[in-house]
C-alpha cells in the first residue's frame, strides 16, 4: 500500500507526471494498492477522476483510507477499482465508540457485494479484535499485531 497525500493529489503537474511514470511501468501494477483519504476521493475533481480512470485501466488498484463518512457508494468505488477500505476499528464496534452492530454489519455487507475488502485500523485492546473477528472483517492492522517498525535493519 502507497499513501498519496491530498496535497500530491491536488499538485496537477506532479500527478501528470505520476500518471505518466505509471503508464511506461505497467509492470508493478499487481505489486502495488494507491491509498488515498476518502475527503480527497469525495470532491470528485474532474481532472483526478481521469487520472485515477487512467491508472485503473492501466491495472492499478486503489484503497480508500481515514474514512469519516460510513455512507459509502461501494459499488461505485469497485467500479473505480478500489478494492480496499480502510475504517477505523473503533468505529466498527459497538457503542460507546463505534456504530451500531447492524450498521457495521451494513457496511460489511454492502462492501463484500461490491468486492471490496474492509480493513479495520487502529486495532489494539484485544476485545476489539474479538468484537471485529464477529463482524468478519478482511484484514486488521493496529498495534496489537506489534509496533511499526522498520523492514530491514539497514536503513
Amino acid at each position: 500500500f502507497c499513501n498519496i497525500s491530498p496535497r500530491s493529489l491536488a499538485d496537477r503537474d506532479f500527478f501528470k507526471q505520476f500518471v505518466a511514470m505509471l503508464s511506461e511501468n505497467t509492470e508493478i501494477a499487481g505489486s502495488i494498492i494507491f491509498e488515498f483519504p476518502q475527503s480527497a476521493i469525495q470532491r470528485r475533481d474532474p481532472a483526478l477522476e481521469r487520472d485515477l480512470d487512467r491508472l485503473a485501466s492501466l491495472g492499478f488498484r486503489f484503497s480508500l483510507d481515514q474514512v469519516t463518512d460510513l455512507g459509502l457508494d461501494a459499488v461505485d468505488l469497485a467500479r473505480r477499482n478500489f478494492r480496499y477500505v480502510k475504517i477505523e476499528a473503533a468505529r466498527l464496534v459497538p457503542p460507546p465508540l463505534g456504530t451500531a452492530r447492524d450498521e457495521a454489519e451494513a457496511i460489511k455487507r454492502k462492501l463484500d457485494i461490491a468486492g471490496i475488502d474492509l480493513i479495520a485500523d487502529k486495532v489494539e485492546p484485544e476485545p476489539m479484535l474479538v468484537e471485529l473477528l464477529d463482524l468478519g472483517i478482511d484484514y486488521g492492522q493496529g498495534y496489537l499485531f506489534g509496533e511499526p517498525r522498520l523492514s530491514r535493519s539497514d536503513f
